[in-house]
């Protein structure tokens, strides 16, 4: 996460961006380019370079030290796939701390969770065992609307040619496809106050679109953006949807700092 920022950006509301280790951590990149317009931007990195290879895979508690460090007491919290999984933990566990939430492409899990067709779990779970570029490449149809597919493939590329600028790992994927999978945020919906934004796209294939329109009902005030055209890698698929995000957190954002949330959240969940 990137804690440092120039003054100026200092000044503008903001926004921490959460998403996963595989391709959509390069698809964000795309909604983000049009948040950081408007925002104060604490975004994901694909990885640094380290003695290890590995990224640790994405947690609440991480994204609050970032919050932290950055000297943030609340923030939009904007998460993508698997980002938006985290977003729901802080969201229920911590919500001093989200000043707006959005939910993009995305499940409750649980009894809420609509799976997708059986060729596509196959995919999943043989997902890992792939090398890493080829996994990049395998995972396209899956992730892209058809429309993208075919007229858009110089879009498809560049993402893959971000995601391939810094290293993936496979144990990483492992451990976030195995968080993913036991996650269960349905009886605890109704927890989540802030204001929320659930993000969808139609042609999802990984998270079919009653994952998010499910998501949407258990969250008090939701309101739940189904995108035609669109699938799991929305910001590349549309991208007027990145422009609903940034007028969505505008409209919750405050014309004057307000008083300062607690930090972590630890002494509220003593």
């Amino acid at each position: 996460m990137t804690s440092g920022a120039p003054a100026e950006s200092r000044t503008r509301p903001p926004v921490l961006f959460l998403t996963g280790v595989g391709l959509t951590a390069a698809v964000a990149l795309r909604a983000i380019a049009e948040l950081r317009t408007r925002f104060r931007l604490l975004e994901p990195r694909l990885g640094e370079p380290r003695q290890t290879r590995r990224t640790p895979v994405p947690t609440a508690e991480g994204a609050l030290r970032s919050l932290d460090a950055a000297d943030v007491d609340q923030a939009h919290i904007v998460g993508l796939s698997f980002g938006a999984t985290v977003a729901q933990e802080i969201a229920t566990r911590y919500p001093q701390r989200v000043r707006s939430l959005v939910l993009g492409s995305s499940t409750a899990g649980g009894e809420l969770y609509t799976p997708p067709e059986p060729a596509v779990r196959d995919f999943i779970r043989r997902l890992a065992e792939l090398p890493a570029e080829e996994g990049l490449w395998a995972s396209v149809p899956y992730l892209y609307a058809p429309g993208t597919l075919r007229r858009h493939g110089l879009l498809i590329g560049a993402d893959i040619t971000q995601r391939l600028r810094l290293p993936l790992d496979p144990e990483t994927y492992r451990g976030q496809l195995d968080i993913a999978r036991g996650h269960d945020s349905a009886a605890r919906l109704a927890e989540i106050s802030a204001p929320t934004l659930v993000v969808h796209g139609a042609q999802d294939r990984i998270l079919p679109l009653d994952n998010g329109r499910l998501l949407a009902e258990g969250i008090a005030g939701a309101r739940f953006l189904p995108l035609p055209g669109a699938a799991h890698a929305f910001p590349t698929d549309v991208a007027e949807a990145n422009q609903e995000l940034v007028s969505f957190l505008l409209a919750h954002s405050p014309r004057r700092r307000g008083s300062p949330a607690r930090r972590t959240g630890r002494a509220a969940r003593a």
